[in-house]
């Protein structure tokens, strides 16, 4: 089973993303939160071993300097592959980056394999949107209009993929 470490957005920024989750469900896509996972997030790390009693004091530590950071989802992305993934681009400020190399560093004593996208000056932030799409020009006319959202990080937790299970919940 894989983990992962997210940050979790605002009540303005949970429902800016949820409602562009419904909005691509009308369409015939399927959204994360009609996938697997209700929760609007950025995933700072995912891995796939995690012993959460050796990680949770230095996580916890590392999490809560990223409460209440603003983030601006300004851009639509998507991952190629058979079925592409739809997602909202996070502009990488320096306070985000620096805490997802903290958010590594605390993570290093109880964790293994943690995914190539995830890696320390590899992370390419992002809210995902959709998984599997079929209509990716469908999907940029629904969203686009929203764009930019700013979300506060209001919380963080770490989770089972791909149920979204808290482990462990930093909240601000």
């Amino acid at each position: 089973m894989a983990y992962a470490v997210e940050l979790r957005f605002d009540p303005a920024g949970t429902a800016a993303v949820a409602e562009l989750w419904a909005a691509l469900d009308r369409l015939g896509e399927t959204s994360l939160a009609a996938s697997r996972h209700p929760v609007p997030h950025v995933s700072m790390a995912v891995f796939e071993t995690c012993d959460p009693q050796r990680v949770e004091r230095p996580l916890v530590g590392a999490l809560a300097r990223l409460l209440g950071l603003a983030l601006t989802l300004g851009s639509l992305g998507f991952f190629p592959g058979e079925r592409a993934v739809a997602f909202l681009g996070v502009a990488p400020s320096r306070p985000l980056m620096e805490g997802h190399r903290s958010v590594l560093g605390a993570l290093e004593p109880g964790t293994a394999g943690v995914w190539d996208h995830y890696r320390l000056d590899a992370l390419v932030p992002h809210c995902t949107l959709a998984m599997a799409v079929r209509d990716p020009s469908a999907v940029a006319a629904a969203v686009r209009p929203a764009l930019p959202i700013v979300a506060l990080v209001a919380g963080a937790a770490l989770v089972e993929v791909p149920t979204g299970r808290p482990l462990l919940d930093v909240v601000g």
